[in-house]
This record gives structure tokens, C-alpha cells and sequence, in this order.
């Protein structure tokens, strides 16, 4: 089983959640500044922790997080590359998507680019606490690899012990990502991995 983060991993979404969090912030009372990069050193990476930098009720900003972009119209593109990587995949293992997003965000993605075929299941942040405790309980179904973009994902997959992969296109960079067994440039470098990752046969399309 390989597990995917979702927001900077499959989604290209930084943007749209921009949009989300200045909208959201403004209903706190927040100005941000137009060059802030607030997700960059999240750590974990999830609006809880966001809020609570921010000096808000951690819970409360989460959920205005979520109603916010669920209300949005937009729908984020998918990461340019990832599809010819979960087509590849698909069948091959499960694939589960691991998310601090909530699912009915991620779902609607998925059906929007036609992918929910590809994932055996879809774990958003409102059916578990931490990445860790979902990846702990994934373990005796398969889990091996955990790929992200975020220093929690890296840290989430060694404390259960399995294989941590970082991507260099998400929301945070390689400095973040110490924890990372190994870091992919692009969504091809990605499938290159996993092809070569024990146990995984797959075939080219």
C-alpha cells in the first residue's frame, strides 16, 4: 500500500487555499500580508496549527478553513504529471490518500479529474487526529511508503517505520524535509521510485 498526501502532492492547491486562508483570516480579524507564505513551516502542517500561529482558536479556524473552501467554487488543477503516475500505479497496489484536507474537499477533487478509481480509500483529517495514528493503523493492511510534501508526512511515516518519500513541487521545501528517505524532483522521479521500491511491478503505459 502506498499512501499519498493530498494538497501539494496530487492537488495544486497552495493557491486556492491562499485565497481561502486570506478570506478566512479577514472573518478573524487577520490582515496578512500579501507576501506571506504561511504554510511553508507548518509544523505539522495542518489549519489547527495554522490557527494557532495566528492566535486563534485552533479548531474554530480549521473549521472555517473547511467551510470555506467548501463553499469555493474552484477546484484546484491536478499537479502536472500525476495522473500518468496514479494511472501507472492503479492496480497495481492500494493506493490511499492521507490527508490533513477533509474528505468531502478531497472527493470532489478526485471526481472533477476523474481519479477516485485510483484510491482503494480516502482519509481526511475529519476521520483521525494525527497522520500518525492513521498510518499506524494502516500497517497491518500494507502501508509501506508515505509520499508528501511536508516535514509531518516525513515524520509521520518514521514513526511508524515505514518508507518516507518528500516532493520538491508542494508546499514546503527541501529544508523541511530532513526526514525524507528520499526526495523526488518531479512526478516522474516519483513513479521512478516507486518502480523501483520492493514488491512493485508496474506496467507503462
Amino acid at each position: 500500500m502506498i499512501c499519498f498526501d493530498f494538497d501539494g502532492v496530487i492537488s495544486d492547491s497552495l493557491h486556492m487555499w491562499g485565497g481561502v486562508l486570506n478570506k478566512t483570516a479577514a472573518r478573524f480579524g487577520i490582515d496578512l500580508p500579501d507576501d506571506v507564505r504561511p504554510f511553508q513551516r507548518l509544523r505539522p502542517l495542518t489549519f489547527e496549527t495554522l490557527g494557532k500561529a495566528l492566535g486563534v482558536d485552533p479548531v474554530a479556524f480549521s473549521d472555517a478553513m473547511a467551510a470555506e473552501a467548501a463553499s469555493n467554487a474552484a477546484i484546484p488543477p491536478l499537479v502536472q504529471g500525476m495522473r500518468g503516475v496514479l494511472d501507472s500505479l492503479a492496480g497495481q497496489e492500494p493506493l490511499v490518500i492521507v490527508s490533513s484536507s477533509r474528505r468531502a474537499v478531497i472527493e470532489r477533487f478526485l471526481v472533477e479529474h476523474d481519479l477516485s478509481h485510483a484510491f482503494s480509500d480516502v482519509i481526511g483529517s475529519d476521520v483521525y487526529p494525527t497522520k500518525v495514528e492513521v498510518l499506524r493503523t494502516l500497517l497491518p493492511a500494507g502501508a509501506r511508503i508515505m509520499v508528501g510534501d511536508a516535514a509531518s508526512d516525513m515524520e509521520a511515516a518514521r514513526a511508524v517505520g515505514i518508507e518516507a518519500i518528500g516532493v520538491l513541487w508542494g508546499w514546503q521545501d527541501a529544508d523541511m524535509l530532513v526526514d525524507a528517505h528520499q526526495l523526488v524532483q518531479t512526478p516522474a522521479d516519483l513513479l521512478g521510485v516507486l518502480r523501483a521500491s520492493e514488491g512493485l511491478s508496474l506496467h507503462t503505459h
